[in-house]
């Protein structure tokens, strides 16, 4: 079933694959993808191998500071569809980092493999799992032959989330489910307002909207069973601790050009942990995530 999910051996210079060999079937090869008109907008290169290589800086670490990330795994569990008819399915944890969620999902699939954009996050786990180093804006999977996927706090790192969700619809069966969720316009405020105070940079990413997500998920074609957005908050003691929570998971690759360049000096810091907005003498860090429960039709021919 995975064999026939993946697209033949081809090199290409956009991507990254790699196979974690001892954790992968014998039937299973190295794969590249080799899909038309999906990925025409190629991936900023740039961009991919700094996110690629901050989040395997924190594979190690990633268990422990992922807190907001668990609360929307828990609320994304709910949504999935419990059906007996699932242990004859296959299902793909789509930027699974170190397959905290996997293991749940081979509680409900009868075959589930990971992929993600970091070789370390995908060897920092011993679970007995198949799973892919590749890049999610150039899946190797073949068209209409995975039943589901689920992607937790992944997708916001696409380079273009309109040509991803044409993407997961392609791979998708006809009647397959795909569980999202994703970082939307309004994460991480707190720590927007306290560098104000320094300069005029950007320094945390540019998120995508609310309605660009809808309207995304709808023109690839999905059904739409559930859209829900909600706000996930971490409290932390001091700024300093909450801005450094978001470099503990991995997330301070910048996806746009208006960034600061260089260290932040120790006087600067300070100017910015004095601007940071406390609540109840707490900063906190928040995160607007819009969770999705989404179907390809079923199209039925007369």
């Amino acid at each position: 079933m995975i064999a026939r999910a993946l697209t033949n051996t081809q090199k290409q210079a956009e991507r990254i694959t790699e196979l974690v060999e001892h954790k992968v079937p014998q039937n299973i090869k190295p794969i590249a993808n080799t899909a038309s008109g999906i990925t025409k907008h190629p991936a900023n290169k740039s961009l991919k191998k700094a996110a690629q290589t901050k989040f395997s800086k924190v594979a190690d670490q990633y268990n422990n500071h992922a807190n907001v990330q668990k609360l929307a795994a828990n609320d994304l569990f709910k949504l999935l569809s419990a059906n007996p008819q699932n242990k004859n399915k296959l299902c793909v944890d789509l930027g699974a980092g170190p397959l905290v969620n996997t293991h749940t999902l081979q509680n409900e699939f009868g075959q589930v493999f990971a992929i993600d954009l970091s070789l370390n996050m995908l060897k920092s786990s011993t679970l007995n799992t198949p799973r892919i180093c590749a890049d999610m804006d150039n899946l190797p999977l073949q068209a209409n032959s995975v039943d589901a996927l689920f992607s937790n706090f992944a997708v916001q790192w696409s380079a273009n989330f309109e040509l991803l969700m044409q993407s997961l619809y392609r791979v998708l069966k006809l009647g397959g489910q795909a569980y999202i969720s994703t970082v939307v316009e309004g994460s991480l405020n707190e720590i927007k307002t306290a560098f104000t105070a320094l300069d005029n940079s950007s320094h945390i990413n540019s998120f995508n909207t609310h309605t660009y997500i809808n309207q995304s998920v709808q023109k690839a074609g999905f059904v739409i069973n559930s859209l829900q957005k909600k706000v996930y908050t971490d409290c932390y003691s001091t700024p300093l601790k909450a801005i450094k929570s978001i470099k503990a998971i991995g997330a301070t690759t910048q996806n746009h050009t208006n960034t600061r360049q260089g260290l932040l000096t120790k006087s600067a810091l300070q100017k910015v942990c004095n601007a940071y907005p406390l609540i109840n003498n707490k900063a906190c860090v928040s995160y607007h995530v819009v969770l999705l429960s989404l179907q390809k039709p079923i199209i039925k021919f007369k």
